[in-house]
């Protein structure tokens, strides 16, 4: 499929259709309802969506019994969203119970562990409707869909009747969204992709450098002499270059990424995966002053960035053991002649994807001696294009003494 790299924005793009159709409670999925040709087991995605839909019937028939009409109508004065678990209902309460075994459902079909808590959240979609979910209008209640390429949402009334809403959100109607806390899933999942890799790095027999820099003599910019620390590459403005105009119901974007390059016995491996949970919107310039690259055990002075966006699809227990074992059938630097960011994405199964706006973009071979070449001549740093087109990135060198 076609992995282009558009980033979610908050656009909407067609005329606002709402109309009734055919259905009402029978309508929602139950987890694991799906099944797969022959009986095989269920795509992560469907196991995703369905936890999905049960958690937004439980909340429309908890919303019709009274029990979260004030903590729903609280969205209004307070944040867009809020988590599922902390919605007041008592301990018997459906709703509770069903929250419960759908975050389960979704961590197991992410690779991420229990201790993540809880990932189900409702948000009100369409903030202009703010006033009316005060006054008590009663909202439409949908679970987000697992495909971002959907132009029509159904979403149902407290009643059970469902709703077809188009593109852009209807003005006087609030929308509340079932949906997964993607900077959490995110945080989590880096972490296991973090985790994954140093040890892979750590088997491979690649022991991290002690003290200066790991950057051959010739693109070490301090002195043999320096004191003990890091040398690195820190994010100084990043920004989304392209718009892709999406539906009023999607939600910001959970971006990160993953940093390839070489070690000082010519292996390829995988840094530690970054979250970067302030990339949300396209045309806005970014400044995080993150740390990037950390050039401490690199053995060549180039590095390959991926871009990535959180998926429902995403197994991120999987995806770290499909990269790390991809990147160890690559040894020699340059000796194949295919960037590391190309091994990265080939080894991510086209499963895994559900849409096009998965792959944000890919910047190749990053140099620490060319942003340093480009501050030595007084500039900030050096900006690099992705090949995408999607992603503009100024970077510059920093080193962090060891306390």
């Amino acid at each position: 499929m076609n992995r282009s790299g558009l980033i979610r924005t908050a656009v909407a793009v067609a005329t606002s259709s709402v109309c009734l159709v055919s259905g009402a409670a029978g309508a929602w999925a139950q987890p694991g309802a799906h099944t797969a040709p022959g009986g095989a087991r269920p795509a992560r995605v469907d196991v995703v969506q369905d936890a999905k839909q049960a958690a937004a019937r439980s909340l429309r028939e908890a919303y019709a019994s009274g029990q979260v009409k004030g903590a729903v109508a609280g969205l209004s004065a307070s944040a867009n969203e809020v988590g599922m678990d902390r919605l007041p209902v008592g301990s018997t309460s459906g709703l509770r119970s069903t929250v419960a075994s759908s975050n389960s459902a979704i961590l197991a079909a992410k690779g991420l562990p229990a201790s993540t808590g809880n990932v189900l959240q409702v948000r009100l979609a369409n903030p202009r409707a703010r006033a009316a979910l005060a006054r008590g209008v009663q909202p439409l209640i949908a679970a987000e869909p697992s495909d971002r390429r959907a132009d029509t949402l159904t979403a149902y009334r407290p009643d059970g009747t469902a709703v077809k809403l188009g593109a852009t959100a209807p003005a006087d109607v609030p929308v509340l969204i079932v949906g997964t806390d993607g900077d959490r899933i995110v945080a989590a999942g880096t972490k296991v992709m973090s985790e994954g890799f140093k040890a892979a790095r750590a088997q491979s027999g690649a022991a991290p450098n002690r003290g200066r820099s790991a950057l051959k003599p010739q693109t070490a910019v301090r002195a043999a002499d320096s004191p003990q620390g890091k040398d690195v590459t820190r994010i100084n403005d990043v920004s989304l270059l392209r718009s892709n105009e999406e539906p009023f119901w999607k939600g910001g974007a959970e971006a990160f990424a993953v940093v390839g390059g070489w070690d000082k016995n010519d292996k390829a491996f995988a840094e530690p995966s970054l979250q970067m949970p302030y990339l949300d919107s396209t045309g806005v310039a970014y400044h995080p002053n993150q740390n990037l690259i950390d050039w401490s055990h690199f053995g060549y002075d180039s590095a390959d960035l991926v871009f990535l966006e959180e998926d429902d699809g995403t197994n991120y227990r999987d995806l770290t053991k499909a990269i790390v074992d991809a990147l160890l059938t690559v040894t020699g630097y340059g000796t194949t002649g295919i960037p590391l960011a190309n091994t990265i994405m080939d080894a991510i199964p086209d499963k895994w994807w559900t849409d096009d706006t998965d792959e944000l973009d890919q910047v190749y071979s990053v140099s620490h001696a060319a942003i340093a070449g480009a501050q030595n001549s007084g500039a900030p740093g050096l900006t690099y294009t992705g090949a995408g087109g999607n992603i503009s990135l100024g970077l510059s060198n920093a080193f962090i003494p060891k306390t």
